[in-house]
């Protein structure tokens, strides 16, 4: 131990007091505040990286939804359509989903109702027929139950956002007498 000192001691003598050098302590706290401030910065970065994901995946719901939205108004009027299959509106909503890259399955239709200008409170139905039961494929341009509204739904493949817009369809027929 007494060499040591002694070592120590000339080094000290020899030496300006600003180039001793550093301790073990010195050097041990240096480097645990460099990696917690690499923490806080990487954590933010991944923050970043994070919320655009989230804000990539809304921008993708709604112009999946615009679209949906858009190829459904399009589409011709189906008294009873189909629940699903050739036909249905889900194929011509979920055909969508291709224009951002998703699968068609992100895509579904939550409801379909006819408007009921009868109903005492509830002016939507799961029925277009007068009875209230079922569904009446005759229904005619002349019939006020022309009126769709359909609830569709768009989730994010990774189940990050989702977002839902009611679409209204109608058999409204144009008048071919005005000029």
């Amino acid at each position: 131990m007494d060499v040591l000192r002694r070592i120590r001691a000339r080094r000290a003598a020899r030496a300006p007091r600003d180039e001793q050098g550093f301790t073990l302590l010195e050097i041990s706290v240096a480097t645990m505040l460099l990696g917690l401030s690499s923490l806080v910065i990487l954590g933010g970065l991944f923050t970043i990286v994070r919320s655009s994901q989230i804000s990539t995946d809304q921008a993708r719901a709604e112009a999946v939804l615009g679209n949906a939205a858009d190829r459904l108004t399009n589409e011709p009027y189906t008294p009873c359509p189909p629940a699903s299959g050739p036909g249905s509106y889900l194929a011509v909503a979920q055909a969508a989903a291709s224009s951002v890259g998703w699968p068609p399955s992100t895509v579904t239709i939550v409801s379909l109702e006819y408007y009921d200008p009868t109903g005492t409170t509830d002016q939507w139905s799961n029925s277009n027929t007068a009875s209230g039961v079922g569904c009446n494929p005759s229904v005619s341009g002349t019939s006020p139950r022309t009126i769709q509204k359909l609830i569709l739904q768009v989730q994010a493949p990774n189940g990050s956002f989702g977002r839902q817009l009611e679409v209204v369809k109608n058999n409204v027929l144009p008048d071919v007498s005005a000029p």
